[in-house]
C-alpha cells in the first residue's frame, strides 16, 4: 500500500465533493502534508491523497489513502459514490461504498495488515457565495492478519464544513472533524483553511490550514495542499 501511496503522490493535484458528485470525465486530485507542532510529536509528518473521477453524471468513483508519520498506521480505500433524489434540488444527498487496506506498524514484531470496509453518506447545500457540508461514514474490519487492541473496531467519523468564497480565486474553509475509533474517547478537531487560485495553472488550487485538537485529540498541524482538477 505504500508504494501505490508514494507512486500516486506525483500525479498533479475544493475538498472533496461529497454530496456533489463529478460530471462524466471531470477529474479531481488533491494532496496535502501535514507537519506537526505539538511538543510531543514535532516535525512527525503525515500526508493524504484525494482523488476522484466521474465515470457517469451519477456515478464518482475515487481513491482515498493517508501516509501516516513513522510507527502509525497507513490506510487506503477505492469507493463508489452516487447522489441521491434529483440534481435540481437545493440540498443534495450522496451515499458511498469502499473497501480499502490499512497497515499497522509494530516495533516488536510483524506489521499487521487489514482489510476493511467503509460506507458513508454526505449532505451538502450550495450558498450563495460558499456551501455547507456534512460527510459522515463508519468503517469496520473485514480481516486482519493479527488481532490489534484498539485497531479491531468500528470507526466512526464525522465532519462539518463551511466554505467561504469571498472572491473568484479565494475560499476559506472552516471545518469541524469528530470521531471515535475502537477503545478510546470521541474526538473533535478544528481545521479551517485558505485555498487560492493559482491564476496561471488553470484548475490548480494551494492550500494552507491548521489542524488543532479541541478534544480526545492532541493535534496541532500545519497543513499544506495542494488541488488539481480538470
Amino acid at each position: 500500500m505504500r508504494i501505490l501511496l508514494i507512486f500516486l503522490l506525483f500525479l498533479p493535484s475544493l475538498s472533496h465533493a461529497g454530496a456533489w458528485p463529478r460530471d462524466k470525465g471531470e477529474v479531481f486530485l488533491s494532496f496535502a502534508n501535514e507537519i506537526s507542532a505539538a511538543p510531543q510529536t514535532r516535525y512527525a509528518t503525515g500526508t493524504s491523497l484525494y482523488a476522484e473521477y466521474g465515470l457517469t453524471d451519477r456515478l464518482t468513483v475515487g481513491f482515498d489513502g493517508t501516509l501516516g508519520a513513522t510507527g502509525t498506521p497507513s490506510e487506503a480505500y477505492l469507493f463508489l459514490r452516487t447522489p441521491l433524489g434529483k440534481a435540481d434540488h437545493p440540498a443534495r444527498l450522496a451515499v458511498s461504498f469502499g473497501l480499502g487496506v490499512k497497515s499497522i506498524p509494530n516495533p516488536w514484531g510483524t506489521t499487521t495488515n487489514q482489510k476493511l470496509a467503509k460506507i458513508g453518506a454526505s449532505w451538502g447545500r450550495g450558498l450563495q457565495r460558499g456551501w455547507l457540508a456534512v460527510d459522515m461514514s463508519v468503517a469496520w474490519v473485514l480481516d486482519s492478519s493479527i488481532t490489534v487492541p484498539g485497531q479491531s473496531g468500528a470507526t466512526y467519523k464525522a465532519d462539518f464544513t463551511w466554505g467561504m468564497k469571498p472572491s473568484d480565486r479565494v475560499m476559506l474553509i472552516w471545518q469541524l472533524q469528530t470521531g471515535k475509533v475502537p477503545d478510546a474517547p470521541a474526538y473533535a478537531k478544528f481545521s479551517p483553511s485558505l485555498i487560492w487560485r493559482m491564476q496561471r495553472q488553470k484548475g490548480t488550487h494551494i492550500e494552507i490550514g491548521v489542524v488543532y485538537g479541541l478534544t480526545g485529540d492532541d493535534s496541532q498541524n500545519l497543513k499544506l495542499g495542494f488541488w488539481k482538477q480538470f
